[in-house]
């Protein structure tokens, strides 16, 4: 596995940092398992690693590590690498007529964070480029997320999301090039202009024993009307969940 495999790796946890207390550090494992929109495609479950921290200056969780350059009172304002979560490879698919299509790889994100945390819910805004020279596009993503502490040892956190893609974003991902157009006799070029998309989800903590926590979660998304007519797809929504295992030093 070369080192841009271990970096996807390690910001593919999903498990949210919003119900963590400043200092927490939480490392572990978990399982994701995803249902994808695209046609005839393998979506078989993946380890990934769980990393948590909450440093004075450095953060991880939520899919993404950070640095701070404001923490004070609710605000926070920060610089941030993440992972892409789309990603398409055509040896997971077995329709005929995308065979000699070039994969699409994940995309590293740099971008910039403002969050905002009160009694009532955390909310997040974020804009991000793509660093990796995959995609070459950029988005941006506005959430909401409350962290409910049913007793001392179980929390839930439900979440909403929206998620913008520029054209250059949407379209790497769920269109088809003409490169890969002029391989198929089948299929034509399609352009999915930029796109916005939906999620909700809903992620659960529990404290088995000292220092040991179990997660779960799911999350589904709505797909932007222009992503569902792409050739590339046959579902106009996504899922995925999880599960994990973590130990809180």
């Amino acid at each position: 596995m070369n080192m841009k495999h271990l970096l996807v790796l390690a910001l593919a946890s999903s498990l949210p940092a919003t119900a963590m207390a400043a200092g927490d550090t939480e490392i572990g494992a978990g399982v994701q398992m995803r249902s994808t929109a695209y046609r005839n495609y393998d979506d078989s479950a993946r380890a990934i690693p769980i990393i948590k921290f909450d440093t004075e200056w450095f953060y991880a969780g939520g899919g993404e590590i950070g640095f701070k350059a404001l923490d004070k009172g609710p605000h926070r304002i920060g610089i941030f690498l993440s992972a892409s979560e789309e990603e398409w490879d055509g040896s997971d698919n077995d329709q005929a007529e995308f065979d000699g299509f070039e994969d699409k790889d994940q995309a590293y994100h740099l971008g910039a964070s403002y969050r905002f945390k009160a009694k009532w819910g955390v909310v997040k805004a974020q804009y991000f480029t793509d660093i990796s020279d995959e995609h070459e596009g950029n988005g941006a993503t506005l959430s909401y997320a409350y962290p409910w502490m049913i007793n001392d040892k179980l929390f839930i956190v439900p979440s909403v999301r929206v998620k913008y893609m520029d054209e250059d974003y949407a379209n790497y991902y769920y269109g088809i090039s003409n490169r890969d157009a002029a391989t198929s006799a089948a299929v034509s070029a399609y352009d999915t202009g930029s796109a916005t998309n939906f999620s909700v989800g809903v992620m659960a903590g529990y404290e088995v024993m000292e220092h040991w926590k179990l997660y779960a979660g799911v999350t589904y998304t709505s797909l932007d009307d222009d992503l569902e007519e792409s050739p590339l797809l046959d579902d106009d929504n996504e899922t995925s969940g999880l599960l994990g295992v973590a130990y809180k030093f």
